[in-house]
Parts: C-alpha cells; sequence; structure tokens
C-alpha cells in the first residue's frame, strides 16, 4: 500500500477513534432526583391541554409556569 494513502487512513481512523470516545464519554447515566433546569416546551396542541396545565398564555411554557397537579415528562434518547 502506498505510504501516503497509510498514512490518510490511520489519520482517518485515529479521528473516528477519537470521535467515538468523546460522544461516550460525555453521555453520563441520569441520576434519580438530577434536574435539567427550566427548559422551555412547545406549546401545547389543543386548549384543553393548556387548560389542565393551568396556562394563562398561549405560546412555549416552562414547568414552573404549569399549575397542573402532576405532569408527566417522558424523555427519549435515539442513541
Amino acid at each position: 500500500m502506498n505510504p501516503k494513502r497509510m498514512a490518510v487512513a490511520l489519520g482517518c481512523l485515529a479521528l473516528i477513534s477519537l470521535l467515538c470516545a468523546a460522544t461516550l464519554a460525555a453521555e453520563a447515566e441520569p441520576q434519580v432526583g438530577q434536574t435539567v433546569g427550566n427548559a422551555k416546551l412547545p406549546q401545547p396542541m389543543s386548549d384543553a391541554d393548556a387548560k389542565y396545565l393551568g396556562l394563562d398564555k398561549k405560546g412555549a411554557f416552562t414547568l414552573n409556569d404549569t399549575k397542573a397537579p402532576y405532569v408527566l415528562v417522558e424523555q427519549m434518547n435515539t442513541t
């Protein structure tokens, strides 16, 4: 194999390995009771949903804006 091609192939392999290692290290397992901050959520899909949540205004909202007795937040990870 050509030495120049070998160097490019090894460089690409090293870069891919570095990116994979950084991705694995960045994803920590969530802990019970962990907070994620005050994330903005999109406007509810229906007026009934907004009414249940106790939202006073239309548009995006945060969990602190809700007055509902219970709010279930489901988090999905596709990786």
